[in-house]
């Protein structure tokens, strides 16, 4: 076989059957703990907004809800940086599948914890703290796959990996339209938002299968016996060797361009979508919903009114008033909750694409024209979404290209570093870029407060809008970047 050109290898065989049952036990432990990473990721995107409203009595869908939105995934985006450099290093020192272990541990439990917050800055602690866990699980997860798997399946078998996380977005989707119903009908016993959280700690139970049947890359285990834990994980090799230290610089930047592209805007479309739902909706007093709002308000008024007491014509103004308000908001929550599905959906075959264009058209060429649809369609998405049917159609486009740059680097990224490495530089590409990404928010909220001049009576969403395709111009500086970095189509992996 042609040792210098994985994908063609044995090119009448697919890429499947080239895989062991081990094989595929490790492609569905990587696989489910990421798509479980990414599920959490999601779970907060969906409830930031109203924890942030219940915490602070504030309206879910106002400007400062979405402003300590933006600081808050800041907050959590700079754990995510953290956690992925120390555990990262971590990785590449004492072993991929063991820090799997402790990463899945942190995300899933402290995401539990998050359901008991009782301030807005002990909430803000807590997803610091989960960020940790979650930025961790990537770079052992892609480097585990990728030294695992035969050469001419490792391009695939990545992608898919990715591919399967926006399932785990989806589920995250599901989750939050089942708890938005359950919320609806007065059926839980906390805040729906609590309940999310609390359910996000399910992964924890995967560790178990990571210890019992998941066993270190023979590649990772012949760099330790080789060089010793001394000489893998070097942060000054990392940066002190000419052309890894182009190769991290470089693929620092080019994922910056993708989180901000994603937590910085593509992921506030849930925001504009209450604010949409906000403005549009009419309150119908015969709906299903009026009448479910009405039970509840009237049983929290009654439960605190004194026994007999007459309501008078100001305080049925006010529960009037209440009632319409509920209505509006279990409106926004489903806005929000389809917002994430059909954005995640998009996402699935936005990674496959990437995944498939990496296999024929090369990485460099597949990201540029990628990239290029981001700016597009998330321009696209802020300026027109402004009903249903915009909704339906502009989201999951912008789904489709914004995530897909997650495929790709989960396809790349293992490819610019040798085995000793492998994680540190991942974890550094990935990650280090996050500190910079996590102003992307908060640059988000800036340009909304910028822009605030241009809102209208009849459209007061404008300013956010505006900001959001401000921010598109993020993706000309990946499009620039990618083509100083090498092309890796049909290379086998750096030793």
């Amino acid at each position: 076989m042609d040792q210098t050109s994985p994908e063609l290898q044995d090119n009448q065989t697919p890429w499947y059957q080239l895989l062991s049952r081990y094989h595929w036990l490790v492609f569905i432990v990587c696989s489910l703990g990421w798509a479980f990473d990414c599920m959490d990721q999601h779970l907060f995107t969906y409830s930031r907004a109203k924890a942030i409203g219940e915490l602070m009595s504030i309206d879910t869908a106002s400007d400062t809800a979405s402003n300590y939105a933006a600081l808050a995934t800041s907050i959590m985006i700079i754990g995510w940086a953290t956690g992925g450099i120390i555990f990262g290093i971590i990785g590449d020192k004492f072993g991929r599948a063991r820090t799997m272990v402790y990463t899945i541990l942190i995300y899933s439990l402290l995401t539990g914890l998050s359901g008991f917050s009782y301030t807005i800055w002990d909430f803000m602690l807590i997803r610091f703290l989960a960020g940790i866990g979650i930025g961790g699980q990537f770079a052992v997860g892609a480097s585990l796959l990728a030294e695992t798997m035969p050469a001419p399946a490792r391009p695939y078998v990545l992608g898919i990996m990715q591919v399967l996380s926006a399932v785990g977005n989806i589920g995250a989707s599901l989750i939050a339209m089942a708890f938005t119903e359950l919320a609806a009908n007065n059926l839980l016993p906390m805040s729906d938002w609590r309940c999310i959280f609390l359910f996000g700690s399910v992964p924890a139970l995967l560790a178990y299968f990571i210890v019992r049947c998941i066993r270190e890359p023979d590649s990772w285990v012949a760099s330790i016996k080789e060089g010793g834990r001394k000489n893998v994980g070097s942060v000054k090799e990392l940066f002190s060797n000419p052309l890894l230290r182009k190769h991290v610089i470089l693929g620092m930047i080019l994922a910056t361009t993708g989180v901000i592209g994603a937590w910085g805007i593509g992921l506030f479309s849930l925001e504009l979508s209450r604010k949409v739902a906000t403005r549009i909706t009419v309150v119908d007093t015969e709906s299903k919903d009026y009448q479910k709002a009405k039970t509840i308000i009237l049983e929290k008024y009654h439960s605190n009114a004194e026994s007999g007491a007459v309501i008078t014509p100001e305080q049925q103004k006010e529960i009037d008033t209440a009632i319409s308000n509920q209505v509006i908001k279990i409106i926004c929550d489903r806005w929000a909750a389809r917002n994430l599905l059909i954005y995640n959906i998009g996402a699935v075959f936005g990674m496959y694409g990437f995944t498939l264009g990496a296999v024929f058209w090369g990485r460099r060429m597949t990201f540029t024209v990628f990239m290029t649809g981001c700016i597009v369609f998330t321009a696209a998405t802020f300026l027109y979404m402004n009903s249903l049917v915009t909704q339906l159609l502009l989201v999951p486009a912008m789904g489709f290209f914004v995530m897909s740059m997650f495929g790709g680097y989960t396809i790349y990224f293992p490819e610019l570093f040798p085995t000793r490495l492998r994680s540190t530089g991942v974890s550094f590409c990935y990650n280090v870029g996050r500190f910079i990404a996590a102003a992307g928010p908060l640059m988000l909220a800036g340009l909304t407060a910028m822009f605030a001049e241009f809102a209208t009576p009849e459209d007061s969403t404008l300013p956010f809008r505006y900001a959001g395709v401000a921010m598109c111009s993020v993706f000309i500086i990946g499009i620039v970047v990618i083509w100083f970095l090498p092309e890796t189509k049909g290379k086998p992996l750096p030793e």
